[in-house]
């Protein structure tokens, strides 16, 4: 089973799929989880205050949404 902290997390400046570049001030934080790729982007300033194991948790959620049954 998948856990937040088998996501690999990139940062860029390009947008993952077109390549281009962000909007000034932003960056695309990427997670990738086996075969599947997600990202939101985030101020660039805001990350300072981000650990690298929230922004793992946070592209989690979108990479492994929860069912409810």
């Amino acid at each position: 089973m998948s856990k937040y902290k088998d996501v690999v997390v990139t940062l860029s400046k390009k947008h993952p799929e077109t390549g281009e570049p962000v909007q000034a001030g932003h960056t695309y934080v990427i997670g990738v989880l086996g075969n599947k790729k997600k990202w939101y982007e985030v101020e660039s300033q805001a990350m300072n205050g981000i650990s690298e194991e929230e922004m793992k948790k946070e592209l989690f959620k979108l990479l492994h949404p929860q069912t409810h049954h």
